[in-house]
């Protein structure tokens, strides 16, 4: 009779208890699925928004390198333009004096 008293003792405490515990072990799965699914959705968000964010900083970048190198050509034609004027300038030197030293 003993064991037919522990048999029902652990079939009416225990096995209820372990229902319990299974239903909450669910129930936690459950959550942390959803939970989950907010992390990958939030995740794939911030991707977005960093792939956005990246995109328009490399169209700032060569916007700017754009600008730089339009500037390096305004630049090298002044450069070019004020050698031009200066070798003109050295070759006029240069006939005025021989012309002065004629006269």
């Amino acid at each position: 009779m003993a064991a037919v008293d522990v048999k029902q003792l652990i079939q009416e405490l225990i096995v209820p208890e372990l229902r319990e515990i299974k239903a909450e072990v669910k129930v936690i799965q459950t959550e942390i699925k959803r939970l989950e699914e907010k992390i990958d959705l939030q995740g794939a968000r911030l991707d977005e928004k960093i792939d956005t964010q990246g995109a328009r900083l490399n169209d700032k970048i060569v916007s700017l390198r754009n600008e730089m190198l339009t500037e390096f050509r305004r630049l090298d034609e002044k450069i070019d333009l004020t050698l031009h004027v200066q070798e003109r300038l050295v070759s006029l030197e240069t006939r005025m004096s021989a012309y002065e030293t004629r006269n």
